[in-house]
C-alpha cells in the first residue's frame, strides 16, 4: 500500500471509489481484503507512523459516568495501525448465546448470528495473526491440539471449557500483530493511505441520506475535502459516535441520528482478579488450566485454557456472560523477559545476568515447550485468578458531546460510562463456582479477594478494558440501533461502520476477532464498484 502524509498533498480535493476513516484492524482489514478490487481506496488515518502527544491529545474527554482506569485509552490510539499498536493480542469467540435475546438481559440479541459470521473466520485469523478462525473455543480445542481431552469433564452445570489464542506478529515472534508496522508490504496498487489526515465534518445531501463529502485536515491545519461514491467509518467505539454526532450542519442531531441512537448503548468489558493462588501449590492447575502451543498450517501458536459460565447457569440464575482464567504473575527477577529482550537484541548486562542465574527454569520451559508442547514456566510472584464480564446493554451509557473542542474545533467526546449490579453479582457467582469447581476437580482452590465473596458490601476491583463497544449497535429496526445487519447507517446510501461499536452486546470474549471478521465480511459486500 502506498503511504502518504496530508502535509504532502497539494490537491484541495480527493475523489475515491471507497474512503476509509481509521487505519485499526477493521478498517485495514476492510482495505487489505479489497487490495485487488476494481476499486480506488482511500484509508484516512488521524495518526502519523509515530504516536504523538499533539495528535492524542484529539482524544480528550470529559468522563462523568463510572471511573475509567483506562481512560487515557479509552478512545483509541491515533497511529497507523489503530489500536493494534497497543493491543494486548488476545482473540476469542463470542458463543452463540451471545447472538441470542435472553429475557434477563436487557435489549440483548443481534440481528445476526453466529452462523453468518462462521464463513469469515479463517480469513480473520490470517489478518490478525492467529492460526485458526474458528473450533478452538471449546473441547474442540483438543481434537485440533492431538491432546487427549482431560479425565475430568467439567460440571456442565456450571461451566464449559473456553480457550483464547494469542496472536503473532509475522516479523516478532515476542509480539502479536501490529497493523501498521506491516501496511507498506503489501500489494495493493489501488489503496492509497494518508496519515495525519483528521477527518472534522461529514457533509451530507439536504435531506441527510448521502455523504456527499468529508472535511479533512492535516497536521499543517488546511482543509481539504474528499468525495467518495461509499464511506466506511472505522474509528473505533468513541470517535466514531463524536463525529456522526458532531457533524450536525444539515441536521442538528448529527448524521445516522434520527431515532437519537447514536452513542447509546456504550459498554466496555469489566475486568479483575477475584482472588489468587500461591505458586507452590498451582502446579497441576496450570497443568490443566494454563497455555498449550499447538502447530497449525499458519505456524505454532499460543492458546490459553480457562472457563466460562455454562448457559444453563446463565439462564437460570439470570448472570451475564463471564470467563474466568489463571494469570501468572512474573516475579520482578523472572528470566523469560531478559531472554526476550536478549534475543531481539535489545537486551543488557543486567538482562544476562539475571537469565544466567536462572539456567535451571530456562532449561526447564525449553524442555516442556519443545517437548510438551506447554506454556513457558516462569518464575512467580503469584497466581491470579481474573475473570472478564459482559455489560449489560443499557441506553442510559453513553456518549454525547462536550461544550469543549478540539484545536480542529470538533466538541469533545462526554463519556457516561454506567455501571451495573448485574455485572457485580455475576462475578461474585462465577467466582464461588470456580472454587467449588476447582475442589472437585481436585485442585487446590482459589482464596477469594474480600470483594469478590458472594453478598460481600465492598466495591467490587473490576476497571474497564478499553474495550468500548455498543455505540453505534446494529439492529434490523432503525429505532432501535444505527446500522443494519450489513452494518450500513440506516436511512443512509453510502455510509458504512467496522467495529465493535456495532456490537449489540459483547459476550465475555475480547473483541477484535469477532470485528476483523465483520470487516471481512462487510469488504465482501463492498467489493462491487457501485454503477
Amino acid at each position: 500500500m502506498r503511504i502518504d502524509d496530508l502535509r504532502a498533498v497539494t490537491d484541495d480535493e480527493l475523489t475515491a471509489d471507497l474512503c476509509i476513516v481509521g487505519s485499526g484492524p477493521a478498517g485495514l482489514t476492510i482495505a487489505a481484503e479489497l487490495a485487488h478490487a476494481p476499486l480506488r481506496v482511500l484509508v484516512l488515518e488521524s495518526g502519523g507512523l509515530e504516536m504523538s502527544d499533539e495528535v492524542n491529545a484529539l482524544n480528550d474527554i470529559d468522563s462523568v459516568g463510572a471511573r475509567r482506569a483506562q481512560s487515557d485509552r479509552v478512545a483509541g490510539d491515533r497511529i497507523l495501525g489503530g489500536n493494534s499498536h497497543t493491543w494486548s493480542g488476545r482473540c476469542g469467540l463470542l458463543d452463540d448465546l451471545d447472538f441470542s435475546s435472553r429475557p434477563w438481559v436487557s435489549d440483548s440479541g443481534w440481528p445476526i448470528g453466529a452462523t453468518d459470521l462462521e464463513p469469515y473466520l479463517e480469513r480473520a485469523a490470517c489478518h490478525i495473526g492467529i492460526g485458526v478462525g474458528s473450533g478452538f473455543t471449546d473441547d474442540s480445542f483438543w481434537g485440533l491440539a492431538g491432546r487427549p481431552r482431560p479425565r475430568d469433564s467439567l460440571n456442565q452445570n456450571s461451566f464449559r471449557p473456553y480457550f483464547w489464542q494469542i496472536s503473532r506478529d509475522p516479523a516478532d515472534p515476542f509480539d502479536c500483530k501490529r497493523f501498521g508496522a506491516h501496511v507498506k508490504d503489501l500489494v495493493a496498487p489501488s489503496v492509497r493511505v494518508l496519515v495525519n489526515a483528521t477527518v472534522t465534518h461529514i457533509d451530507t445531501d439536504p435531506d441527510g441520506a448521502r455523504v456527499e463529502s468529508l472535511r479533512v485536515v492535516g497536521a499543517d491545519l488546511r482543509p481539504r475535502s474528499v468525495r467518495a461514491a461509499r464511506v466506511v467509518l472505522a474509528a473505533g467505539g468513541i470517535c466514531t459516535p463524536r463525529l456522526l454526532l458532531a457533524s450536525r450542519r444539515v441536521r442538528p442531531e448529527g448524521v445516522g441520528n434520527r431515532h437519537d441512537m447514536v452513542g447509546r448503548y456504550l459498554m466496555d468489558h469489566r475486568c479483575g482478579a477475584v482472588g489468587e493462588l500461591a505458586p507452590a501449590r498451582a502446579g497441576e492447575a496450570l497443568e490443566r488450566f494454563g497455555k498449550y502451543v499447538v502447530k497449525t498450517q499458519q505456524g505454532k501458536h499460543t492458546f490459553l485454557h480457562g472457563v466460562a459460565l455454562a448457559p444453563a447457569v446463565q439462564r437460570a440464575e439470570g448472570l451475564l456472560n463471564c470467563a474466568l482464567w489463571l494469570q501468572e504473575v512474573p516475579a520482578e527477577d523472572d528470566p523469560w523477559e531478559s531472554v526476550k529482550q536478549l534475543l531481539r537484541g535489545r537486551g543488557d548486562r543486567h538482562d544476562a545476568k539475571v537469565a544466567l542465574a536462572n539456567s535451571g527454569l530456562l532449561l526447564d520451559g525449553a524442555r516442556r515447550r519443545l517437548i510438551r508442547h506447554t506454556g513457558l514456566p516462569h518464575k512467580l510472584d503469584r497466581i491470579e485468578l481474573r475473570c472478564m464480564v459482559e455489560q449489560a446493554p443499557s441506553p442510559h451509557s453513553r456518549v454525547t458531546l462536550t461544550d469543549r473542542t478540539d484545536r480542529h474545533g470538533v466538541p469533545l467526546a462526554r463519556i457516561d460510562w454506567r455501571v451495573h449490579a448485574q455485572e457485580d453479582a455475576t462475578v461474585r457467582r462465577a467466582a464461588a463456582l470456580a472454587v467449588a469447581e476447582f475442589a472437585r476437580l481436585g485442585y487446590p482452590a482459589p482464596t477469594l479477594y474480600d470483594w469478590a465473596v458472594a453478598d460481600s458490601a465492598l466495591t467490587p476491583r473490576l476497571t474497564d478494558w478499553a474495550h468500548p463497544t455498543g455505540t453505534t449497535r446494529m439492529s434490523a429496526d432503525p429505532r432501535a440501533g444505527v446500522v443494519d445487519p450489513d452494518c450500513r447507517v440506516h436511512g443512509m446510501e453510502n455510509l458504512y461502520i467496522a467495529g465493535s461499536s456495532v456490537f449489540p452486546t459483547t459476550g465475555h470474549a475480547n473483541p477484535t476477532l469477532t470485528i476483523v471478521a465483520l470487516a471481512v465480511r462487510l469488504a465482501d459486500a463492498l467489493r462491487v464498484p457501485t454503477s
